[in-house]
């Protein structure tokens, strides 16, 4: 009678180890392959991030929002486990938020956090500034420059593997502003 149970519990263990097992190898080589349109929506995505925040600073910031575009260290592959035609890429842009004088910043502080909150998400508190991670996983930071000291909005998309469409002109490096495509500008020389 009980090998009639523990025959089935072993079976269903095995299969759910083998399951994990998957699962973990799919993490270490770094998540899914995407395709590139995915890529180009969290590009978007966390373009559309940082603005919305940059928008919703009050007292609002004294220029227009403009966004820099930066690369990520820390998105490759150190193992050689992509296989070939297979990218990795981070979208990572920063805003200067310029106010005018310190007290506007910590007021922006102040109701972006109390937004944030309202919208239910969890606030962290980083160096000179707060964060929250977004429902899509994009990393929202508004805080002081280390380096500058000047106050700056940075949205953190998350790393992606994607096939790379060879036929397809997209690079993500080349897409300064953000918008998923390679506009005329922003054409390599």
């Amino acid at each position: 009678m009980k090998s009639k149970i523990v025959i089935p519990v072993l079976g269903v263990a095995l299969v759910a180890l083998l399951g994990l097992t998957a699962k973990a190898c799919q993490t270490m080589h770094g998540g899914p392959i995407h395709g590139i349109e995915e890529l180009r929506d969290h590009v978007r995505a966390t373009t559309r991030a940082g603005e919305d925040a940059y928008r919703a600073l009050s007292p609002a910031p004294t220029e227009e929002p403009y966004a820099s575009q930066e690369g990520s260290t820390s998105c490759v592959d150190d193992f050689g486990f992509d296989d070939t035609g297979v990218s990795r890429d981070q979208p990572i842009f920063t805003w200067e938020v310029d106010f005018a004088g310190d007290d506007d910043y910590r007021a922006a502080l102040a109701s972006l956090r109390a937004t944030w909150r309202e919208e239910g998400r969890t606030v962290e508190k980083v160096d000179n500034g707060i964060a929250a991670t977004l429902d899509d996983g994009i990393r929202v930071t508004l805080h002081l420059n280390s380096y500058t000291g000047e106050a700056e909005l940075r949205a953190e998309g998350t790393c992606m593997r994607y096939m790379h469409n060879y036929s397809d002109a997209y690079t993500y490096m080349h897409d300064n502003n953000g918008d998923g495509t390679i506009d005329a500008y922003e054409q390599p020389n």
